[in-house]
């Protein structure tokens, strides 16, 4: 990701935050990037269904 990409605060509750941690660890990627996948999975399969 590039550093001109917006940027905003996220609140998790403690068991998301965790979770994210322990995936990001297992897949190798950062925390954002970890995020960025599943929104963006989330995202495809949102569009997918609406067509």
């Amino acid at each position: 990701m590039s550093r001109k990409d917006p940027q905003f605060n996220l609140r998790l509750p403690e068991e998301l935050k965790e979770w994210v941690e322990q995936n990001s660890k297992e897949n190798c990627r950062s925390q954002t990037a970890e995020i960025v996948f599943w929104l963006t999975a989330a995202k495809k399969r949102q569009e997918q269904a609406a067509a």
